[in-house]
């Protein structure tokens, strides 16, 4: 497991920030965040807040408790007799596994990742709006360009979305098994809608 003094200066590398930016965004001087990522000095539990706030993971991650940036255990991850199964609780295993795989990847592949994800979900309370299960008063952007945008957006980040390999150290071996049945799932819905398609549709 990584140091506390190796995670503070991983999670300001891999946000491209200067010691400098980092320490003035987080109330310290640059000096004390110095002694802090060469482990002279221990920071105590207001630091520790702030810091996990800062870089958006646990504060066992910081402390080198856990490789898991947003708090589940290994085993939380590990496929389950249920994960073979493409419903609700899969799809949602199926994207945490692969965020945690994208987070530990690169912090901007985790941060893409997210946005993704908000960028689903927004369109499919977007829809659930426009059918009456979720009050419209809650969007304050126009339909039609909410939708649109949304699109876009979405567009625009799969086509932007960073390239970095896995931490086979960290996740070698088979694929997990809700990854497998939410692709098996989908791909099975697109061979039957493709194969009612017209050719030129």
């Amino acid at each position: 497991m990584a140091t506390y003094a190796e995670r503070l200066v991983e999670l300001r590398t891999e946000k491209g920030l200067s010691q400098k930016t980092a320490a003035i965004e987080l109330g310290i001087s640059q000096a004390l965040l110095s002694h802090y990522e060469k482990g002279i000095r221990e920071f105590n539990l207001d630091f520790l807040c702030r810091v996990s706030d800062y870089y958006d993971v646990t504060s066992d991650y910081i402390l080198g408790r856990t490789d898991s940036r947003s708090g589940l255990s290994a085993n939380a991850l590990d496929d389950r007799e249920e994960d073979v199964i493409f419903n609700t609780r899969t799809i949602y295993r199926a994207a945490i596994q692969t965020h945690e795989r994208m987070d530990a990847g690169s912090a901007q592949a985790g941060d893409a990742a997210d946005m993704l994800y908000a960028l689903t979900i927004y369109r499919t309370l977007f829809a659930a709006a426009q059918l009456g299960y979720i009050p419209k008063r809650w969007f304050s952007i126009p339909p039609k360009l909410a939708q649109a945008v949304a699109l876009s957006m979405t567009e625009m980040y799969l086509a932007e979305f960073p390239e970095k390999t896995v931490n086979a150290r960290r996740y070698g071996g088979p694929e997990p098994k809700s990854i497998e049945a939410v692709i098996k799932g989908v791909e099975g819905i697109i061979r039957k809608t493709a194969g009612t398609l017209k050719p030129n549709d």
